[in-house]
């Protein structure tokens, strides 16, 4: 099985074990620009003329502003895909090889007024979630032409959308308007229903509603049972607080801390440290998880102490990071709902079962057991392929 996904706004393939990196061009050309840019300017502060100026300084890492937006398979012959970029406030769709050699890329569709969210494509059509940063509605196109037709529109923002593989022609996504007040200024968002959209008849349900939860990632198999990721309305947040313990050890604490802070000037002015068998120094362990940045998905809070507990996991063992209220739920013809799986990221149905990420993890679901797939940070955009649309 021949997974793709995105992690860390790259793009990756797994195959037979082996993880491979697949370029994306339109970023390794903007990086290239900047540094012959950069070349062409670097002697006046590089070299002797700039230490004796004054305008010597030091070279600086080039960071890529890219985010990738979304990524579809295919299913072509020759392995194709496409990956949508936002760089350099321009957002653009891409088509290319999955083979990472094959550097040839064709545009589909860019803009510096347009945005894209994620996106499906199933028999030569995709559907995209396109508009602008704060609306995003239903489209679809057919690659490799840029037209497009937009099927929603409103104060609304409308994401992730999926081709149904059961009803011909239906598309699921999910959606959410904005509140505004008096002077039209956004106070809130309502939560996110799910719903679906026919694009013969152009009509548009929403079969997914509840105040108290929002609705992400609808999709559906070959049987017809719908699939949906459900988080409580806004997602997680950080429960931390005064607690009744913190108030119980403040006097100890405090008394730490005031030895400590001794201890450490006693070291760098008097050359020995207070406590014996210790430097006298700031623990570089607990400054290091200290300076470790919190994190926030669709809402949800991830401290970086969950982050970091997740990461200490053993090899080979399931160990993710996102919410356990963040569930994959499973609904049936009859309208039985079933959680298959909690702290879910992303996932994608595929003929061996369900690819789940659970932010640090790819793993397999199939039969009631979850096993192991590899290890990605934040994975997303999770592709693959699936026999007779499943």
């Amino acid at each position: 099985m021949n997974i793709i996904y995105t992690s860390e706004n790259k793009i990756y393939s797994f195959e037979n074990s082996n993880k491979t990196e697949i370029p994306c061009g339109r970023v390794i050309k903007y990086k290239e620009t900047l540094d012959s840019i950069r070349r062409r300017s670097e002697w006046k502060t590089t070299g002797s003329g700039a230490m004796f100026t004054g305008t010597a300084m030091k070279a600086e890492t080039i960071e890529m502003p890219a985010r990738i937006t979304g990524l579809a398979c295919c299913g072509d012959k020759d392995g194709g895909l496409i990956y949508g970029i936002q760089l350099d406030g321009s957002s653009s769709l891409y088509r290319r090889s999955t083979d990472r050699t094959d550097m040839n890329e064709g545009l589909i569709l860019s803009g510096n007024d347009i945005s894209f969210g994620a996106f499906d494509f199933l028999d030569g059509k995709l559907a995209v979630s396109i508009g602008s940063s704060m609306h995003l509605h239903i489209g679809v196109m057919e690659p490799p032409s840029s037209a497009y037709e937009e099927f929603t529109d409103g104060d609304t923002i409308e994401e992730d959308p999926y081709w149904s593989r059961f009803n011909k022609g239906r598309i699921y996504f999910s959606t959410a308007g904005y509140g505004r007040d008096a002077n039209g200024v956004i106070g809130g968002i309502s939560p996110r229903s799910g719903a679906y959209l026919d694009t013969v008849t152009r009509e548009m349900e929403e079969f997914l509603t509840d105040p108290k939860y929002d609705y992400y990632k609808i999709k559906d198999d070959k049987y017809g049972n719908i699939y949906y990721i459900r988080q409580p309305y806004g997602g997680e947040k950080s429960r931390d607080g005064i607690k009744f313990t913190d108030v119980l050890f403040f006097p100890v604490r405090l008394l730490k801390g005031l030895f400590g802070w001794l201890n450490f000037m006693c070291t760098i002015w008097g050359g020995e440290p207070l406590k014996s068998g210790g430097s006298g120094l700031p623990n570089n362990e607990k400054t290091k998880e200290r300076s470790a940045k919190d994190i926030i998905i669709d809402g949800n809070v991830i401290k970086a102490k969950e982050i970091a507990k997740a990461e200490d996991a053993k090899d080979g063992e399931l160990s993710g990071f996102m919410p356990l209220s963040r569930v994959l739920v499973k609904r049936e013809a009859d309208g039985t709902e079933t959680v298959l799986k909690k702290g879910v990221l992303d996932y994608s149905l595929c003929d061996e079962g369900i690819l789940i990420s659970n932010g640090r993890q790819i793993t397999l679901f199939a039969d009631g057991n979850e096993t192991l797939v590899t290890k990605a940070y934040l994975a997303r955009n999770l592709q693959a392929g699936m026999s007779e649309n499943k």
